[in-house]
């Protein structure tokens, strides 16, 4: 028997409010979707990968939002269907972000007006689809207007019209009118702050210097990290870009706010049944507690270099909890088995998901763990404290090196530095179980004093604009004088600033 099926006008709050518990979701949504259509571009050779962009403007004065790329776009003949289909997509999760035709919609909730414009290669016209999302809320009204299903309401609050465009020009934008002053949405540090955490960007060299490190273990092991080129600001004329907030100096114990930095990159492999499931990397640091800043706290599970859930996703690795926050990493899942849920909070949990959790408890969370512990019982050793401190002291110089000297008084001064670091560990009486660590770090002390000794890289010779050799000279005259005159994080931001002048940008 044929039944006259009905989908409720219901469904559609369900599926835009009531989908997801946080609004700044929608610029999560926005992006993969553009994200997938940069990488079609750059697939389909209508796009270089150094081209990519994302623009987000967050106007808070004008109450208005705009998500623009540069990717394929959409044709005109699919593109009102394709941008009013709800739960119904073409994409494949194996080698899309978003997937499931939900996430489009998201900004509804949020504003009086949503506005879809895109245009495709070769076509001279645009498409622009509009939602009166303020009438769609009074159709949405509970006992009013019983006899509209979902069709009917999506109708009535749609308007289509199509305008003439460059044929060479594709694109995809979606703007947000009238937005709700209730929510973060139209505040531009707390977005940014959430974008960089969720969104597949890069990392900034200066504040993360084992980013190389990184890529070279993710490329060996067979996956080429994507990221992408997102700005923002509050019109076009302001746009800044967006990295990771990832970091190698940072504050652990939220109490006390003691210094913490990386020490060394840790790296790991998750297989399972002869076959990888993920790739992940975590700061080794002093584990001096939870870290303070939220941004970076909590390996953070990525597909596709999307963010996963939160920094308390993979909490239930640890035997206690709170472990997660006292480290930063990242574990980028590369199995198709793996299903990021509707919400993105986590993934399907289907056999896979449950393997997966199991290799990480008895993988790098015990790892974890344990390192923690050891650390902690060695605090109090006065040994293991010389030790702690001539690693602090190899990890400052190796990222010296690595950033470059402000001046020649500054690589001075930190060969002294090592030489008497050098001194002090030779002289240490360790008990036994710490004698192979004096050994190894007293080999990687002279092999830091050698580097430090060999490097050239000074912040001045950074600079990419055309300046002669005589003026260069100044340049390094003037650097040894501030070296001399000031203290270093002084002088470090006044050659930053010299430099991105010379550069003539501002990072």
């Amino acid at each position: 028997m044929e039944e006259n099926i009905q989908v409720g006008k219901y469904t559609l709050e369900s599926l835009t409010m009531g989908m997801y518990s946080d609004p700044k979701i929608i610029y999560r949504e926005y992006i993969q979707n553009s994200v997938d259509a940069l990488e079609t571009a750059v697939q389909c050779n209508l796009l270089e990968p150094q081209s990519m962009r994302i623009d987000i403007i967050v106007d808070e004065e004008n109450s208005y939002i705009s998500v623009r790329d540069n990717g394929t776009g959409i044709k005109s003949d699919v593109a009102v269907s394709t941008l009013m289909n709800i739960g119904s997509s073409q994409k494949r999760h194996s080698n899309n972000r978003g997937f499931r035709g939900i996430g489009r919609l998201g900004g509804m909730s949020y504003c009086d007006r949503l506005v879809f414009t895109t245009s495709s290669e070769n076509e001279n016209i645009k498409t622009i689809v509009e939602f009166d999302c303020k009438k769609l809320r009074q159709l949405l009204v509970p006992g009013a207007n019983e006899d509209m299903d979902l069709t009917t309401v999506l109708t009535n609050v749609t308007t289509v019209r199509y305008e003439d465009e460059k044929k060479e020009r594709h694109y995809f934008s979606v703007e947000l009118f009238d937005v709700s002053g209730f929510t973060d949405l139209l505040n531009i540090d707390t977005v940014t702050s959430y974008i960089s955490q969720v969104a597949p960007l890069p990392y900034k060299s200066r504040r993360f210097v084992y980013s190389p490190d990184l890529h070279r273990f993710l490329s060996e092991n067979g996956y080429d990290v994507e990221e992408f080129s997102i700005f923002i600001g509050e019109n076009s004329n302001v746009l800044e870009p967006i990295y990771k907030p990832n970091c190698h100096r940072y504050h652990s114990d939220r109490n006390k706010k003691k210094n913490d930095e990386i020490l060394s990159l840790g790296t790991f492999s998750v297989e399972i049944d002869n076959e990888l499931y993920a790739l992940g990397w975590y700061g080794v640091c002093n584990w001096l507690g939870t870290l303070s800043e939220h941004e970076i706290s909590g390996i953070r599970v990525r597909k596709g270099n999307i963010l996963i859930g939160d920094n308390h996703t993979l909490n239930g690795i640890f035997k206690e909890a709170r472990f997660n926050g006292w480290t930063q990493g990242e574990l980028f899942v590369v199995t198709d088995k793996l299903i990021p849920n509707a919400r993105r909070d986590d993934f399907e949990q289907n056999e896979a998901y449950y393997k997966l959790i199991d290799a990480l408890k008895d993988g790098i969370g015990a790892e974890i763990t344990k390192a923690i512990r050891e650390a902690s019982s060695l605090r109090n050793d006065n040994s293991a404290k010389v030790i702690t401190e001539v690693q602090k002291q190899v990890n400052n110089a190796t990222v010296m090196v690595a950033e470059g000297f402000n001046s020649s008084v500054d690589k001075s001064r930190l060969l002294d530095q090592l030489a008497a670091v050098a001194e002090t560990l030779k002289k240490t009486k360790v008990r036994d179980d710490l004698k192979g660590k004096k050994d190894e770090l007293q080999q990687q002390l002279q092999q830091t004093i050698k580097d430090v000794d060999d490097s050239n890289n000074y912040k001045m010779n950074q600079v990419n604009s055309g300046i002669d050799k005589r003026s260069r000279r100044v340049l390094a005259v003037v650097s040894d004088i501030l070296s001399e005159k000031l203290a270093k994080p002084l002088v470090d931001d006044i050659i930053e600033e010299i430099v991105s002048a010379l550069n003539g940008k501002k990072d």
